[in-house]
């Protein structure tokens, strides 16, 4: 779908990275940007990512936004060298396929991503768009098609609406109720996390505000804000656990 690389980047710090590059449409690029910083600033585990500017045409990357050189700019994450989890999930035995997926169930932060990905309602947290290398090397990848997805418009930010929580369709399935309801406890936790966020000051920080009209920013920055009152209840659904 997207335009990837592998290389190397020099961060503001002047040390060289190794990161995952993507030549994503604006939207798209602060749609990574913003969830980027919202995991990081509720602890979840996430590559570090960077808003890279390509110089000397070392990238041939046309989507993105400019700089005012005119220089292109690109999404760039840390690359943890571990696979996905769709890639792991293809290198075993079919009769070994729950087993795995059971270690992820039994990963203690996975109710923190079920009302995360409810919360920025990130409609395609299928298992390639999961770092998996057992239940302490867990990264969150991927996150374009969060904000109702890649094209969103101010009009599709509708806090009240059920996103589908794609974890839903092929995780929840494979849980008892036990499990269900002990990630439906964590996820109720990390959204007192969610409420206490400044969205405006998330915004601001995440270095998306160039990159989007006022009109948008200002949806995304209502939608986030009413959204933290309803992602309890959606986190809990997702889990198929009604209380």
């Amino acid at each position: 779908m997207n335009d990837t690389y592998r290389g190397q980047i020099l961060t503001a710090e002047s040390t060289t990275c190794s990161a995952i590059l993507k030549d994503l449409e604006p939207k798209e690029l602060c749609n990574e940007l913003l969830a980027s910083a919202c995991a990081t600033a509720l602890g979840l585990p996430i590559p570090t990512t960077y808003l890279a500017v390509v110089r000397d045409n070392n990238l041939p990357a046309k989507k993105g936004p400019k700089t005012v050189d005119g220089l292109p700019l690109v999404l760039a994450s840390a690359d943890v060298s571990t696979p996905s989890l769709i890639f792991r999930l293809k290198a075993v035995n079919p009769g070994q396929i729950l087993g795995l997926l059971k270690e992820l169930i039994a990963w203690a932060d996975l109710g923190k991503l079920y009302a995360f990905d409810t919360w920025i309602a990130n409609i395609d947290r299928h298992a390639g768009n999961l770092i998996f290398g057992g239940k302490d090397a867990i990264w969150l990848i991927d996150h374009g098609h969060s904000f109702t997805g890649p094209k969103w418009t101010a009009g599709n930010l509708d806090p009240s609406t059920d996103y589908i929580n794609r974890l839903s369709e092929w995780l929840t399935v494979h849980m008892s109720e036990d499990e269900k309801a002990n990630h439906a406890g964590i996820a109720a936790a990390l959204c007192q996390d969610i409420s206490a966020l400044d969205i405006a000051a998330m915004l601001a920080d995440s270095g998306v505000e160039p990159y989007l009209t006022e009109a948008d920013r200002k949806a995304l920055n209502t939608f986030l804000e009413k959204r933290k009152s309803e992602t309890p209840a959606k986190s809990a659904k997702a889990l198929n656990y009604l209380v």
